[in-house]
């Protein structure tokens, strides 16, 4: 809310008449901008009292909750590292994490106190939210501790969802951060008036974009208890919220369970991403919402979103650019390269996406060889996803590279082929991925979570005349959930391998 560069540490900077109105809401718990700014002041004097030096990791394992945004600017206040790690992981994914970051304290809620023995090292503190969590702050000596900073200094260590192998550290510095807050709080519409709404976990660069983004705005934003749809859909119209982040798998249940004629009149932005959305579902959404739907795209190793999708009230609703992923910001540059030979291709070619901006992270934690492969020395990033651009500069993505089908010399995009058997009724989900062939090099495979019964031999014959033949499944299997991480993306590299498993050699 200020002319001020952005960083961190600042936060959160509202004007001195606004300090009192609430900047948190969790579970009927209110806390105002000043409350936000003196926790997180003396998290910073209890840090390094506590012989934290800068550069140290925090490890943050909590579902979501205000505390996540005291320690976040604490640690920034202190020259921390705060690394916000998924509790949805198993035990073992857990530790590996854990064990990569070697934090010196963990920040835990009690009611993951199962998962502890996977985080803690011999040695290391464990902060337990709650009675414990507000009794270190209150003997916090007097006065943030005066640490000199830069925009190169990492602020955030957030981990990778890990779809084609294990975790890894993508470093966030103070200078991706003021790049991507203040460029995307005024185009995502977030004012001081705003409330905004938070459901998606903050362990991920998208939440934590939003909730910082708000913070920025001086708007309101409450953490939803649960992504249940009736929590949402209570938050929604109880609360009045103006501004939300979801995902796909979130808006399509928020349509499904809505009763009829539910409106939402105080709703003005309805931001998506992290995984394709199908077009039953943005259909139902924007009878659902209205035309507030924002869609953008973005990795956490750019700090989130790079580009965004906002369709005008005159865009045909049959116009292909529904199904873009929008224009990058004008602050960021976006190419479609050869994925083999890096070479920049032409429009509606389709390729590797790559970006250069100050959103992009400096690497990965620890791992010089997987930061080299991620980023070129001109400074672009390798984003790993394909698709194409068209003449008017909008991007529209089709899968991860290596996700690609080659398939007796052709190339196959499963999303595609996933946008096909989702037309039949049903299909509830959908993931198409390959298998390896010894005649053709690979085929395709679909799995499918049915709407009611249906066979696979039915699915596979509903493709005839809608697909090319080398693009038609030749296995189908019926699962009654798909695989997928903590941010929604479907694990096609489970569903392949599980595919592969009593497959003859």
């Amino acid at each position: 809310m200020t002319d001020a560069p952005y960083r961190l540490a600042d936060q959160p900077s509202v004007p001195a008449g606004h300090r009192r109105r609430p900047a948190f809401v969790h579970r009927g718990r209110a806390v105002t901008f000043a409350d936000l700014d003196d926790a997180a002041s003396r998290f910073a004097a209890a840090s390094r009292a506590a012989g934290l030096r800068p550069g140290d990791r925090v490890l943050l394992l909590a579902p979501n909750a205000i505390e996540t945004f005291e320690v976040l600017i604490g640690c920034a206040r202190a020259g921390l590292v705060t690394v916000p790690v998924n509790w949805r992981l198993a035990p073992g994914e857990l530790a590996a994490v854990a064990a990569d970051a070697g934090a010196r304290l963990v920040v835990a809620d009690p009611s993951l106190a199962h998962l502890m023995w996977a985080v803690v090292d011999s040695g290391v503190e464990v902060l337990t939210l709650g009675s414990r969590y507000e009794a270190w702050l209150a003997d916090a000596p007097a006065g943030a501790p005066a640490v000199p900073s830069s925009p190169d200094d990492v602020v955030l260590q957030v981990y990778t969802s890990g779809t084609s192998g294990r975790p890894k550290g993508v470093l966030l510095t103070d200078g991706n951060l003021a790049t991507k807050v203040p460029g995307v709080t005024p185009r995502w519409g977030l004012a001081p008036e705003s409330v905004s709404l938070l459901a998606t976990p903050l362990f991920h660069v998208g939440a934590l974009s939003w909730g910082l983004a708000g913070l920025h705005a001086g708007a309101t934003t409450v953490l939803a208890g649960d992504a249940a749809p009736e929590t949402l859909l209570g938050h929604l119209t109880d609360d009045a919220v103006t501004h939300t982040f979801l995902v796909p798998a979130m808006i399509a249940r928020l349509c499904e369970e809505a009763p009829e004629g539910t409106t939402f009149p105080a709703l003005r932005t309805v931001l998506y991403g992290a995984s394709p959305i199908s077009a039953q579902t943005q259909k139902a959404a924007l009878r659902l919402f209205g035309p507030v739907l924002h869609q953008v795209y973005g990795l956490s190793e750019t700090t989130g979103s790079l580009t965004e999708f906002v369709p005008g009230q005159d865009l045909p609703a049959d116009s292909p650019l529904h199904r873009s992923a929008g224009r990058p910001y004008p602050w960021i540059e976006v190419e479609i390269r050869d994925p083999g030979t890096g070479e920049r291709l032409p429009a509606n070619t389709f390729g590797e996406v790559w970006t250069r901006s100050a959103q992009n992270s400096p690497g990965y934690f620890g791992l010089p060889a997987e930061t080299a492969e991620l980023l070129t020395p001109d400074g672009w990033l390798r984003t790993g996803d394909g698709g194409h651009l068209d003449d008017d500069g909008y991007l529209f993505l089709t899968d991860r590279v290596k996700d690609l089908i080659i398939s007796g010399g052709e190339n196959v995009y499963p999303a595609e082929v996933e946008t096909v058997l989702r037309t039949n009724p049903a299909v509830a989900d959908v993931a198409v991925f390959g298998l390896p062939d010894e005649r053709w090099g690979e085929v395709v495979a679909a799995a499918v979570v049915p709407r009611g019964s249906v066979s696979p031999d039915d699915l596979i014959a509903f493709t005839d005349g809608l697909l090319a033949g080398y693009k038609r499944p030749r296995t189908v299997r019926i699962v009654d959930e798909l695989p997928r991480n903590a941010a929604g993306k479907v694990l096609r590299r489970v569903l392949r391998d599980g595919a592969l498993e009593g497959r003859p050699a």
